[in-house]
């Protein structure tokens, strides 16, 4: 027998050929994009083999105008109304849900539609800015005094953005020629829901 027939027929060197066979089994299988983990969420597979997962965020508004809101819209899901918030306090309750994709690489438009007094409606195109939290959890809407509006996407909870105080109910000011509707500033407005 010769010398090379001894080592590739020994039981040490059939040992280490089947332990090194299972290791690139392994990194070749840890390498194949996979149809889902197990924990719930949808996932799938992107043109450039990113593993892309849809998530369903619970969706939370913060109040910094001068009025409550009756009602607002993301995308057309409804986040109920919004009370006048100030440091400690005010926004809406947390509500089901709006569907973000990761991973996000451009910023994503999205619509908000809201009811900032009476019978007047409001819409405004935000941007979502990646990058997303590796887990999202919520999708916050900000609504500013300017008229501007904000979202983002969160893992956790947030605190107020802002150190306003509120002095009257639902509104900011006791006297109501002091709290000022700057909802058109930035929006398309009308009387009535569009």
């Amino acid at each position: 027998m010769a010398t090379s027939d001894m080592h590739t027929s020994s039981p040490l060197f059939r040992l280490a050929t089947t332990a090194c066979m299972a290791a690139l089994m392994a990194l070749a299988s840890a390498c194949t994009p996979q149809s889902g983990d197990g924990d719930g969420a949808h996932t799938t597979v992107d043109a450039a083999n990113t593993p892309a997962r849809e998530y369903n965020l619970t969706l939370h508004g913060y109040n910094y105008t001068d009025f409550g809101i009756g009602s607002y819209e993301v995308n057309g899901q409804g986040g109920g109304n919004v009370e006048v918030g100030d440091a400690e306090a005010g926004g809406s309750k947390s509500v089901c849900c709006v569907t973000v994709y990761t991973p996000m690489t451009e910023p994503q438009p999205i619509t908000i539609k809201w009811n900032p007094t009476g019978d007047k409606w409001c819409e405004q195109t935000v941007t979502l800015k990646p990058p997303l939290p590796a887990k999202p959890e919520y999708f916050e809407v900000h609504f500013y005094q300017d008229g501007h509006i904000e979202v983002a996407a969160t893992d956790t909870y947030s605190p107020s953005r802002t150190m306003l105080s509120r002095k009257h109910g639902n509104s900011r000011h006791q006297d109501e020629r002091q709290n000022l509707d700057n909802s058109s500033t930035f929006a398309r407005c009308q009387n009535g829901y569009f």
